[in-house]
């Protein structure tokens, strides 16, 4: 056999061997059909956890839905970003329910102006769900910046609230029910201007920053009511973003262009959420 030759030595009935440029195609074969394989694994695995936080978020609101017209009082519905692990790097959303203590108070907001604020507080008989690791909740947004079309959580792992720096501030998003069962976004009982949850029940409201905007995970923010809901994969998100999303200008310009803005990841690929508007049921 010439030493030029790239073919394997057959047996000597001349049948059953390749060569090596034959296995080679056939190695590469393989190689593509196992990275096609753990590709499609791995998009069923974000869609079934994308659907499971929808799930839970539907029962979540369905219940305190009953909670509200079983006991003729406002109940909300609210979604806090907690850290987790040894090194707190990881971020999981918890939902509570939270009911109205028919408390109301006078505040100063950072204009000077005098507004009512509401106290509610979780319903311990209701016990806390937590959405899959890397999902968030998202609201429409309305306000003066046409480029904002969704406010979210705050990527907690992603801000320093002693330094103030770090990524753009989040929400605290919430949905609430009428004693009628209907979605509400203003408490007509009080004329408040803003609520709040006072998660450790100690009858004062806790803030670290902007009182509007969440930079810690014990932060009780005043909370931005939603007249629907979108669900999405962070994660998947920050896989694909491109650009500083950090607490600046440009970096709030950032994080509209690849997330909260018309064009965004929310925009794109949310599930929503959204309610009969005469009796407040989630729509299937």
């Amino acid at each position: 056999m010439s030493k030029y030759s790239v073919r394997l030595s057959r047996t000597s009935g001349g049948g059953g061997g390749f060569t090596l440029i034959e296995l080679l195609v056939a190695m590469g074969v393989i190689a593509v059909l196992a990275v096609l394989t753990l590709m499609s694994m791995r998009g069923i695995a974000n869609d079934a956890r994308l659907a499971s936080a929808t799930n839970s978020v539907k029962a979540a609101l369905d219940n305190a839905r009953a909670m509200a017209m079983k006991n003729n009082t406002i109940v909300l519905v609210v979604f806090r970003p907690r850290l987790e692990g040894v090194h707190k790097q990881k971020q999981e959303v918890d939902i509570y329910t939270a009911k109205w203590t028919g408390e109301s108070a006078f505040f100063i907001d950072s204009f000077g102006n005098e507004k009512v604020k509401d106290r509610f507080v979780p319903i311990p008989a209701i016990v806390v769900r937590t959405i899959p690791a890397g999902i968030k909740i998202a609201a429409p947004f309305y306000g003066d910046n046409e480029d904002d079309v969704w406010i979210t959580q705050s990527h907690l792992p992603a801000i320093d609230p002693q330094a103030g720096a770090g990524e753009v501030r989040g929400k605290l998003i919430a949905v609430m029910y009428g004693p009628d069962g209907t979605t509400i976004t203003r408490n007509s009982q009080s004329d408040s201007n803003q609520i709040f949850v006072d998660f450790n029940n100690d009858g004062l409201q806790l803030i670290s920053g902007d009182p509007n905007d969440q930079a810690s995970e014990d932060d009780e923010p005043f909370l931005a009511m939603a007249p629907f809901l979108a669900v999405f994969d962070d994660d998947e998100a920050r896989e694909l973003k491109t650009l500083e999303w950090s607490n600046s200008a440009q970096g709030e310009t950032n994080y509209r262009d690849e997330l909260t803005g018309p064009l965004g990841y929310i925009t794109q690929f949310a599930d929503r959420i959204h309610f009969n508007r005469y009796t407040g049921v989630v729509m299937k």
